[in-house]
């Protein structure tokens, strides 16, 4: 369908890439990565004929249809949001115009030949506009804004009244409704909740053209893509598959390139150090040439440069009391609509919350409640014995101050810390050199976001609340983000749209539904299984028997003891069960970490890779066990969170006994 051939690009001395090659067909799947700045949104661009090629050549089959969403804020205008996303259909638009003069002539028109012919052309327009699906469209639509977050009552809104991120979302709505043969999509998830981009993510996988995507979530990337195109150093590499195994098949390249550096280094020494050895001795003349014109043959291999990354932990607080925060009976709303009334939250230290829940459910409401920037009419919210706070919001980009330097902006916070120590702490976040001068209005949305982080340490708390800290993060960004976050030995409770960072981070969910908070032990993984284990355990009808269980007689009492021993036994060859499990888990989870050990020892001997054949074997087998410990490592923390719950709902059973 599109074809790359040896394609270039560069601005001024600067090369982009070069000699770049890819192929998308009609059904491909491919995730574009690479550090920001690499070129991804520039090649889009390519593609779409707004930005030249300086080499090579980009062919489009005839008739191709491209659907393409920018990262910048799209601005729309004088219409109403339905109207806007239907208006992206300019054949069916056109269609409804003409069909809507012909009703006004045939209403006017009083000559019975005229309308016979006025009613002809009707018909025709009218069953061209069905097979194209006019009628059934305006429903489309509406399915399409309901699952990008808007509801009814936003239909008839006009778009002059929305912020950039709902803009972006009607954006996106109109590509997907006029469904284009190719959607170009970049940073799809920026400006979505939690809600909308599963939904997202369910309508891509049911997308029946090809898709190139741009995005730094690798959960919505691995359910989605079958192919990975990296752009760095001025190329493009492919790899098949997901992206967690392009994480592994990228890891396997790089330790046989550096082995193969490695040998060809040592080769070189060597025929160097023969050449000035022998350079002098004309017995040996001959084979100093040999190996004078073999050296300059060799194609010399080079190891790519290692990317900046930040770096960073969060320095441990002053430990907080066991009870950080205590919400009572608490009420908020906001006029007539109500988001609260009368609930109750208890967060601990150590806890690790993540609030999840549909879009307008109260997420952002209650976080703002307990990071103390919100008032409610009432109850009262009670923080814990030295508990200090740190909040990460969105709209916190506003906050920053436009006419500050990177720098000032850090020193308008600091107390006793020197211009070295800042200047070390904003290095920490890739601000170094000239860069720590650069204005604040100039900062991209993710050099904003590691200026937030960077002041936030500045500030040490023991109990820090974000409200999504990845948006505008790349990857290996987030990366560190979360290995801060595991590390950080005070209370979190955070809102993201990022589900690989929940499962890593959070030890705790608290789903946000019609106002009320419901809690879930365990990560997000662990949060989907029980809300399925609900949703088909559930009986139909329970409520309804209620009033029964009053009228029992001493037979269905005695018949329910009966029952009741029944299900202890079953529970306690339940518990049996589940811990042999857990127990032969465990010893294998031991022994492949063991292995793996001794694996990376081995990849570690530089002996190892004079034999070509025994190197590949050894990586092979070093990928196999990673994943094996990987998978182990899961099974045994679901395990673990199963066994709690069971023990858990005994002492429960027996304490209301």
């Amino acid at each position: 369908m599109i074809t790359l051939n040896h394609v270039q690009k560069q601005f001024g001395s600067r090369i982009l890439f070069r000699d770049c090659s890819l192929q998308i067909g009609v059904r491909d799947r491919v995730g574009l990565i690479g550090p920001n700045g690499s070129g991804k949104t520039t090649l889009f661009r390519m593609i779409l004929g707004e930005e030249s090629i300086d080499e090579g050549e980009i062919l489009l089959a005839k008739g191709v249809r491209i659907g393409y969403l920018p990262q910048e804020v799209i601005s729309f205008k004088g219409n109403s949001v339905l109207d806007e996303v239907l208006k992206s259909l300019t054949h069916i638009t056109s269609l409804q115009d003409k069909m809507k003069i012909l009703e006004e002539e045939l209403s006017d028109s009083e000559d019975p030949k005229k309308q016979e012919k006025l009613a002809t052309e009707y018909g025709k327009l009218q069953e061209r506009y069905t097979l194209l699906g006019g009628y059934g469209l305006e429903a489309e639509a509406k399915r399409i804004l309901q699952g990008l977050g808007f509801k009814e009552m936003d239909f008839d809104r006009l778009t002059d009244e929305l912020s950039g991120g709902w803009l972006m979302r009607i954006a996106l709505a109109k590509i997907l409704l006029q469904s284009p043969d190719l959607l170009l999509l970049d940073e799809p998830t920026n400006h979505l909740d939690l809600a909308s981009l599963i939904w997202l993510e369910e309508f891509l996988i049911n997308y029946p053209g090809a898709m190139v995507i741009v995005s730094h979530d690798r959960v919505f990337l691995n359910h989605l893509i079958d192919r990975i195109a990296e752009i760095e150093a001025q190329k493009m590499d492919l790899f098949y598959g997901d992206y967690d195994h392009y994480i592994e098949e990228k890891e396997a390249r790089i330790q046989i390139l550096e082995a193969t550096y490695k040998t060809q280094q040592r080769k070189i020494g060597q025929t160097e150090r023969f050449i000035e050895r022998f350079r002098a001795k004309n017995t040996k003349s001959s084979q100093v040439q040999s190996r004078i014109k073999m050296l300059e043959k060799i194609e010399r291999i080079e190891l790519p440069e290692k990317k900046k990354e930040i770096r960073f932990q969060f320095p441990a607080p002053e430990r907080s009391g066991h009870k950080v925060v205590e919400v009572k009976t608490l009420h908020k709303r906001y006029g007539e609509s109500v988001v609260y009334r009368g609930i109750d939250l208890t967060l601990y230290r150590g806890d690790k919350v993540a609030l999840v829940g549909p879009n307008g459910a109260g997420k952002s409401t209650l976080l703002k409640i307990l990071a103390g920037v919100l008032d409610f009419e009432e109850g009262e919210v009670v923080l814990g014995k030295d508990v200090t706070r740190a909040y990460f919001a969105q709209h916190q980009f506003d906050i920053l101050r436009p006419e500050n330097t990177v720098f000032e902006e850090l020193l308008s916070i600091a107390t006793d810390e020197s211009q070295t120590e800042l200047r070390t702490i904003l290095g920490t976040f890739l601000f170094s050199g000239d860069e720590i001068e650069k204005k604040v209005s100039v900062l991209s949305g993710g050099e904003k976001s590691r200026l937030i982080l960077a002041k936030m340490l500045l500030k040490p708390a023991n109990f820090l609340l974000f409200d999504e800290p990845t948006s505008h993060l790349d990857i290996p960004s987030r990366n560190v983000l979360e290995m801060a976050l595991k590390q950080f030995q005070g209370t979190i409770c955070l809102i993201t749209h990022d589900r690989h960072l929940i499962n890593e981070i959070a030890n705790k969910i608290i789903e946000i539904d019609i106002g009320i908070p419901h809690l879930y032990p365990g990560n997000y993984d662990y949060y989907l299984y029980k809300k399925r284990q609900i949703q088909t355990e559930q009986p139909v009808g329970a409520i309804d028997e209620l009033p029964l269980k009053k009228q029992k007689t001493k037979y269905m009492a005695k018949e329910e003891k009966r029952k009741k021993a029944q299900e202890m036994d079953q529970f306690k060859r339940q518990l049996s069960v589940l811990e042999k499990k857990f127990q032969e888990v465990e010893k294998s989870l031991h022994e492949a970490t063991q292995k793996l050990d001794q694996l990376n020892q081995r990849l570690s001997d530089p002996h190892l890779y004079l034999n070509q054949q025994e190197t590949y074997e050894t990586v092979q087998t070093h990928k196999q066990i990673k994943e094996q410990v990987k998978e182990l490592t899961q099974l045994w923390e679901f395990l673990a969170l199963e066994l709690e719950e069971l023990k858990m709902t005994s002492l429960m059973s027996t304490a209301k006994e």
